[in-house]
């Protein structure tokens, strides 16, 4: 079963630019914690301010496995404060979590 995590930025079109460059720097991290197929999907409409940053696994056990490595590793902290600075022009609004129902 494929799951898919998803993270929605909001954010300025600049601070935006920030998410842009932090996603290119984290898929060598992530891929290195167990995650697939990193991405970061834009609106091809023209909504500037928001970005989804998503990767996939196997399993939800796998994802699970994904966070608590991810969460341990210092880039996470790093990215926290990051983050934290760079409120209110961006904001992290959450992660959901998706699994593909058609699979078997």
């Amino acid at each position: 079963m494929t799951v898919t995590a998803v993270t929605t930025w909001e954010g300025t079109p600049t601070a935006i630019t920030l998410v842009v460059a932090g996603s290119k720097a984290a898929i060598e991290i992530h891929e290195s914690l167990g995650a697939r197929n990193p991405r970061l999907m834009r609106d091809s409409n023209g909504e500037l301010g928001v970005a989804h940053y998503t990767i996939d696994f196997d399993s939800h056990e796998a994802y699970g496995k994904f966070m608590d490595a991810m969460r341990a590793h210092e880039w996470w902290s790093q990215t926290m404060e990051a983050v934290a600075e760079a409120y209110p022009d961006l904001q992290m609004k959450g992660t959901t979590v998706f699994y593909d129902a058609l699979q078997d």
